[in-house]
């Protein structure tokens, strides 16, 4: 039986955000990025209390629509936000209630942070192939500047300038594909669990004052340590390539059968090794597509927002081999290949 996604949508905050408007903290930028760290051109920011709520019903609607289904159709909805009002509960329920689902329609959290989108893909197909469920909603929701919010960015971190809100939603199914699932390949760099996440604490830089914000003095800011970004230079060049390799060899395909790559974009110094590494080993750059000077890391979404871009500007063939590959906090890193059928 085929599985795959049925359609993929995104939905964003009207407020565009450009680069200037953090020139601010130009002074903090850490020496050893000096001159490897941009941010992206723009990106997009809801200052709102309720944005992950509110981006959540928003894309939720967008993909019935689309789909040209109703709630009734939807038997269980797998959700994941990043920033938000609050830590626990996740948007899964707020969507579940305010949509009117019934109670027996469950709701599952997956908390993969950036890659949660690649992971629920996985979840959902597997629990379609066992034929308990037949349509399920995935939605992943980006809001990390909300007012009041118990996630949120540090905008005294010069990281702050790469985090974009915004929103992404699926339904993953074995009827009117848009595209098919092939495989799904996994590693997880366990190790790294301290180096990179969002905890309780104080703002990395206090002293700054951002134009027009008050900045928390204790929230759960997003974080990464030196000891990242070191990780990250002994493995970048490999990471992308052996993912994608990985996820080719269960799908029974090889590198030069894959068209395009749809990838998470934390931030380019990051993601500009997974590129350079694929080169060398045989996959040409210019199959690696991205959004990041428009929407910068908008964390689990990434992916399904991209996806959505792509199809409505044409730029997704039928038969088209594509990987999807991410990397979330604590080191875990999914890759599907998937088969575009329209």
């Amino acid at each position: 039986m085929k599985v795959g996604l049925e359609t993929v949508v995104s939905d964003f905050p009207e407020t565009v955000m450009k680069g200037a408007d953090y020139s601010y903290l130009e002074p903090v930028i850490p020496e050893m990025l000096r001159g490897k760290f941009r941010g992206p051109v723009e990106i997009r920011r809801f200052k709102n209390n309720d944005a992950a709520e509110i981006l959540a019903e928003r894309v939720t609607r967008k993909a019935l629509d689309s789909a040209g289904l109703k709630v009734k159709d939807i038997d269980y909805i797998i959700a994941n936000n990043c920033g938000g009002k609050y830590t626990v509960p996740m948007v899964g329920s707020y969507i579940h209630w305010k949509l009117g689902f019934p109670e027996e329609t469950p709701v599952l959290h997956v908390s993969q942070a950036c890659a949660s989108f690649v992971d629920a893909c996985e979840v959902a197909w597997n629990f379609v192939l066992a034929g308990k469920y037949e349509r399920i909603l995935v939605v992943t929701v980006s809001a990390w500047e909300t007012r009041g919010g118990q996630g949120r960015v540090d905008l005294t971190d010069p990281m702050s300038t790469v985090m974009g809100d915004g929103a992404g939603a699926a339904i993953v199914s074995s009827q009117n594909l848009k595209c098919e699932f092939l495989s799904y390949y996994n590693r997880t760099f366990s190790y790294v669990y301290d180096y990179c996440g969002a905890d309780l604490r104080q703002p990395a830089n206090p002293e700054v004052k951002h134009p027009g914000e008050k900045q928390p003095p204790l929230a759960i800011y997003m974080y990464g340590t030196p000891q990242f970004f070191e990780w990250w230079q002994r493995i970048g060049e490999q990471f992308g390539i052996d993912g994608v390799s990985g996820a080719l060899k269960l799908a029974n395909l090889s590198l030069s059968d894959l068209d395009l790559v749809v990838f998470h974009q934390p931030v380019d110094m990051l993601y500009d090794p997974w590129i350079d590494g694929a080169e060398k080993a045989g996959l040409s750059r210019d199959k690696w597509k991205h959004t990041w000077d428009k929407y910068g890391n908008t964390s689990n979404a990434v992916v399904p927002i991209n996806l959505a871009e792509f199809w409505e500007n044409g730029d997704l063939n039928k038969n088209m081999i594509m990987a999807w590959i991410t990397i979330g906090a604590g080191g875990h890193a999914p890759t599907m290949i998937v088969k575009w059928l329209v």
